[in-house]
């Protein structure tokens, strides 16, 4: 249901298309040649249509995950993260406290040891915390975030053998009071190319509801949800 209120969001907003790089066949090999071509070009994973934002191919549009051996997703993940992050940094997004998060979530700590298909659109994605969010490696018994911590996911797709950025999911704990429906999440919205669709509180907030209507159906674990076991991170 997530990923359909968020496709209506995203086609609402007339956001069209995205980036994308062709695969070498064999993934794991490396990524020689995978150059960004525009995704109402050719070389695009849906081709014609994908500059439809109704598209199941849009960045936020429900897609069909494919499946990926381990050393494959590291692989992907390995040659398109560069490229995100420099996207997702042209938001200039910071948290409340003035930490930067979009130029620098990539060294915080990862709790993932590989990419993994989420709840996120069908899309494989990473989990990032901030050293206010260490408690996060706990998973279930993580207990009460504090105010501060930041949560971060980028993701990716697949498809037919091409693979196109994602958006980067945030979630950064406010003091009491900032929004009670929200647990006092503030929920962030970043497009591939820096574009913020939404902030809780903020410009675009109604963009964004539906994170909330999704994480306080965790309200018992401080609405986190947490990755399957077998690609948890162990420290």
């Amino acid at each position: 249901m997530a990923a359909n209120i968020l496709h209506k969001i995203l086609a609402a907003a007339g956001i069209a298309g995205f980036a994308v790089a062709s695969l070498p066949a064999a993934v794991h090999a490396g990524c020689t040649a995978a150059a960004t071509c525009s995704a109402c070009g050719a070389c695009s994973a849906c081709a014609a249509s994908a500059c439809n934002p109704c598209n199941p191919c849009n960045p936020c549009g429900a897609v069909e995950p494919v499946e990926l051996t381990d050393a494959e997703a590291q692989a992907a993940y390995g040659c398109f993260k560069d490229t995100m992050q420099s996207g997702y940094a042209k938001s200039g997004l910071t948290s409340n406290m003035g930490l930067a998060i979009a130029t620098a979530y990539q060294g915080w700590t990862r709790y993932t040891m590989r990419a993994y298909v989420s709840t996120h659109g069908g899309r494989f994605v990473h989990n990032y915390g901030n050293q206010a969010a260490r408690g996060y490696g706990n998973f279930e018994d993580a207990g009460t975030m504090p105010v501060g911590a930041v949560l971060a996911k980028d993701s990716f797709v697949v498809r037919h053998g091409k693979r196109g950025a994602g958006p980067l999911f945030v979630m950064e704990k406010m003091a009491a009071g900032f929004n009670a429906d929200s647990g006092n999440w503030r929920y962030t919205l970043v497009m591939p190319g820096g574009k913020v669709i939404g902030i809780t509180n903020g410009a675009g907030s109604n963009n964004v509801e539906f994170c909330i209507g999704c994480h306080m159906a965790a309200e018992d674990t401080d609405s986190m949800m947490f990755l399957p076991e077998e690609y948890r991170a162990t420290f």
